[in-house]
């Protein structure tokens, strides 16, 4: 008889049991970083929170910062996947209906856990260069998505060029800061309050 081509520890293959403690970590750093920030939480604190030793931590990770950057990735994720499918979605509609679909998909990612917005608006600022360079090509993944919504919209003779890019940059200063106060603000306002206001400046900015 021949041997299993991977040993099973409780029904789960070895490469199972590591996808799932690298699972936990990033569960961990997400709550923490999200929640008491980056710079006060320890490796051995993520790992109490994980209950994975330090050993396998260094199995998954080279250190806190590399999980910091995997958290950061898993944010983005989601919020290039949202945005994307909502000018899939609305790919032949007006220009202001577009605005409005891709604003509300990246917003409603951001703003729907707050330590998605901590990571994503404090905790990655300024935390390493390897750190700042992944959150600069985030920006820019979003700017390119608003001269590409420009772009279309000025080839269907719904809106005159004007320069997208700084246009995006503009928004994206805008979305840091007024989400940023958003979060420290008590009581908060209503998140919606706070969507539809950044919702009306990005079709300003496009359209007039």
């Amino acid at each position: 008889m021949s041997e299993p081509s991977a040993r099973r520890y409780s029904g789960r293959s070895v490469d199972e049991w590591k996808a799932a403690r690298r699972e936990r970590l990033l569960d961990a750093a997400l709550e923490l970083f999200g929640t008491e920030g980056y710079p006060a939480t320890s490796v051995e604190r993520l790992c109490a929170q994980a209950k994975v030793s330090t050993r396998h931590f260094y199995h998954e990770f080279q250190n806190k910062e590399a999980v910091l950057l995997a958290v950061h990735a898993q944010v983005i994720e989601l919020a290039v996947r949202s945005t994307g499918e909502a000018l899939a979605a609305t790919r032949d509609a007006p220009v202001e209906e577009r605005i409005v679909a891709a604003v509300d998909g990246y917003l409603q990612t951001i703003m729907a856990d707050l330590r998605r917005a901590r990571v994503s608006f404090v905790e990655v600022v300024g935390a390493s260069p390897a750190v700042e360079e992944q959150r600069i090509a985030f920006r820019e993944l979003l700017i390119s998505s608003v001269v590409g919504v420009g772009d279309t919209a000025v080839a269907r003779g719904e809106i005159t060029r004007k320069d997208f890019r700084f246009l995006g940059l503009s928004f994206m200063g805008a979305v840091n800061t007024v989400v940023y106060d958003w979060m420290l603000t008590d009581p908060r306002p209503p998140e919606e309050k706070v969507q539809a206001a950044l919702r009306n400046l990005a079709v300003s900015l496009m359209t007039t």
